[in-house]
Order: C-alpha cells, then structure tokens, then sequence
C-alpha cells in the first residue's frame, strides 16, 4: 500500500502536530477565560502568543518524527515513550515555580530542557502580560529548530526503509 500512492511520509507526522495544535488554540479559550475571572490582566503581550505555539510545535514535529523513525527499529519505543513523557512532564517546572528545585538540579531541569524554555515563554505572555525578553525566547527557537533539523533529516534518510521493517 505505501508504494502504490504517492504521499509525503513526513504527511502522517505533520497532521499530527496539526492536531495537536487546533487543540491546544482551543484549550486556550477556557484559559483565557480563567485568566479574566482571577482578574489577571489581558494586555497586548497575547498578540505574541502564536511565536510560542508555532516554536512548540516545531519542536513537537522534530521530536515526533526522530521517534517514529527510531520506532520502526525498536517497536518498544512507542510504550516506553508515554513514561518518559510523563516523567518529564513532572521534572518540568509547570505545575511548580522553579524556585522550589534544589539549586543543583536546577540547571539541569531548566535550562537543559527544552520545554521548560517554551514554557517560560507562554507563563511571560498569559500570566505576567508581558512580551517575554530576548534570553528567554532565544534558547526556545535554537532547541526548536535543532530538534526539528535533526528530526526532519534523520526521518528523510531512513524513511525508505521503513515500508520494508513495517
């Protein structure tokens, strides 16, 4: 079936993100919701918010796509994949400010993860109003685009192979 249609591979990974992220526009409305009954102020700094959410999805697409190539080798990797989400999803500083980490895990839990960088971008523009400053976008768009690059090019070079070990 994969030989007869001609269709991009990276397709399937991309309408993923896609997916993902009509999702996360429309989690946003009740956010913005919440935002306005605790009296947080709405200011302009929303208009930055799409930067945020395309990074992210960048990210998303390039890590997507390096795991479901490493997927068609190691079938494992799907089930193993939920944990390690998950546990990173609790090391990273969402449901808790940062400053509760122990200062020598700190750097480690922040500044390494990428998450934590677009994280810390959309805290700026929801919860503060404030566009986020320089040295807190920059880290975001280089993991963003390293992530994206990496995961692009690896999945464009095994992809041949993968209608042969599915």
């Amino acid at each position: 079936m994969l030989h007869r249609i001609y269709l991009p591979r990276t397709s399937f990974a991309v309408a993923a993100i896609m997916t993902g992220l009509v999702n996360l526009t429309l989690s946003l409305v009740p956010l913005l919701l919440v935002i306005l009954i605790i009296g947080l102020p709405i200011t302009g700094a929303i208009l930055f918010l799409p930067v945020p959410m395309f990074l992210l999805a960048a990210f998303s697409l390039g890590v997507g796509l390096l795991l479901s190539t490493i997927a068609v080798y190691f079938p494992d990797v799907a089930e193993m994949y939920q944990i390690l989400l998950t546990g990173w999803m609790y090391l990273t500083p969402i449901f808790y400010p940062e400053t509760i980490l122990p200062e020598e895990y700190a750097w480690l839990l922040t500044r390494l993860n990428p998450v934590y960088h677009l994280i810390r971008i959309f805290r700026a523009i929801l919860y503060e109003g404030r566009l986020p400053y320089f040295n807190e976008v920059w880290p975001a768009v280089i993991f963003s685009l390293v992530s994206l690059v990496m995961g692009w090019i690896i999945f464009s070079k095994k992809s041949d192979e993968f209608s042969y070990r599915i």
